[in-house]
């Protein structure tokens, strides 16, 4: 791969709000995602006649979580109670999973304390692996987890495939916080490099021979055709570029964890987007699961080329997928691509809409539980001590003010 050292061009420019197009901050703005995402996730467990419970959760780590040591060491418990937001973990959770739980965390506290969500009371277990786990009728309560398997996404398994595909897992869709991008990037057209770019963590596992990113390797090796049209960028070394130069503005925050290497169970930390900008055309691989560099590609004025895949993040599903041939004469088509790409990222995939969108969430998986119930069991919560694991596997089928007959 080459290492890419040349100095980023003055000509990038970055965007942080555009004139003509608004963001997604309410619930009504994000009702699209809504209706094929997260509906859909939450459907399977409303379909039951068993209403889930505190033991439920209980049960479920006891059960699912806890005897499985890559599991257990990738699960987080998230507790929402007062608007203050705190999360619980396995004495041996993996800390390479830290910045997956702390950034929820964060973020949910950061927007609760600046009046842009009104978090409810809740308990809810974080899957922070890019493994989903629920396949399907396993999970007694939802698990919020940043992908899962979706087949068939776009149509693209025939005309009996739902128009939004059909899940494979009852993991329930959240976003990722932890890494995030909110600027456009924008570089000059006829000043793009005649190319196709890809870049990949150099740690991470190509997968099997008929994954796309191994394809892509293959065919970028292929110095009589492919080397010709197809550029290797080395992730890493494009994410120490810039934090060295300290480039990039808010688009650069997602670069401020420790690069660690590849971790199983984790995609590798996501390139930045502006050296992807610079090229006619940009590629996404998923890998052991869905690649979250997606979101911040799709904030460049370089059209995405996104390998066939049958993993999800939360707003796949809103997205729609044009087949397009990239011959000169394309050229416009291609620029509208990805126009229609910003406009998307923009307007669905700002931080401030992600939490949204987590909010939503926790508000609909209370519902599951009946009114108030959620409400109740944290309040049975040790109030004068930190909260622990071992108070989370204590849960009860009904809290105390059901029980005393108060509720």
């Amino acid at each position: 791969m080459d290492s890419a050292q040349e100095e980023l061009p003055e000509e990038v420019k970055l965007v942080s709000e555009h004139p003509q197009w608004k963001r997604a901050w309410t619930h009504a703005e994000l009702e699209p995602l809504y209706n094929v995402s997260l509906y859909p996730d939450l459907a399977v467990f409303r379909e039951r006649v068993r209403l889930p419970s505190a033991l439920g959760i209980a049960n479920q780590l006891r059960k699912y979580h806890l005897n499985n040591t890559r599991t257990r060491r990738g699960t987080a418990v998230v507790v929402v109670r007062s608007g203050r937001v705190l999360a619980v973990t396995p004495d041996d959770f993996n800390p390479a999973f830290r910045i997956r739980v702390d950034s929820v965390v964060t973020e949910l506290q950061r927007h609760q304390d600046a009046g842009h969500v009104a978090l409810p009371d809740t308990i809810f277990i974080l899957n922070a692996r890019d493994v989903p786990l629920c396949s399907l009728g396993f999970c007694l309560v939802p698990l919020f987890s940043p992908v899962k398997e979706v087949r068939g996404l776009g149509g693209s398994m025939g005309p009996d495939m739902p128009p939004h595909g059909k899940a494979y897992n009852e993991d329930l869709l959240v976003p990722l916080l932890a890494y995030p991008h909110e600027q456009l990037v924008f570089y000059p057209a006829e000043k793009k490099i005649p190319l196709g770019a890809f870049a990949s963590d150099p740690s991470e596992p190509l997968g099997g021979e008929s994954s796309c990113r191994a394809f892509v390797s293959r065919f970028a090796r292929d110095s009589s055709v492919g080397g010709k049209v197809l550029k290797m960028l080395d992730a890493r070394e494009l994410l120490e570029q810039q934090q060295r130069a300290g480039q990039g503005g808010e688009a650069a925050a997602a670069t401020a964890a420790p690069l660690g290497g590849a971790v199983s169970g984790m995609a590798s930390t996501p390139p930045p987007a502006v050296p992807l900008s610079r090229y006619r055309v940009a590629v996404s691989c998923d890998v052991q699961s869905a690649n979250p560099g997606l979101a911040s590609l799709l904030h460049t004025n370089t059209p995405v080329l996104k390998g066939r895949s049958n993993w999800a993040e939360y707003y796949y599903r809103a997205m729609r997928a044009v087949k397009e041939a990239l011959k000169p004469s394309a050229a416009a088509r291609m620029a509208m691509v990805a126009e229609a790409g910003q406009r998307f990222a923009y307007t669905y995939l700002s931080l401030r809409s992600r939490v949204l969108y987590y909010e939503k969430a926790i508000t609909e998986y209370n519902s599951l539980f009946g009114p108030g119930y959620m409400q109740a069991t944290v309040a049975d919560l040790p109030s004068s001590r930190p909260i622990t694991f071992g108070d989370i596997l204590a849960l009860r089928m009904y809290p105390s003010s059901w029980r005393q007959g108060l509720a």
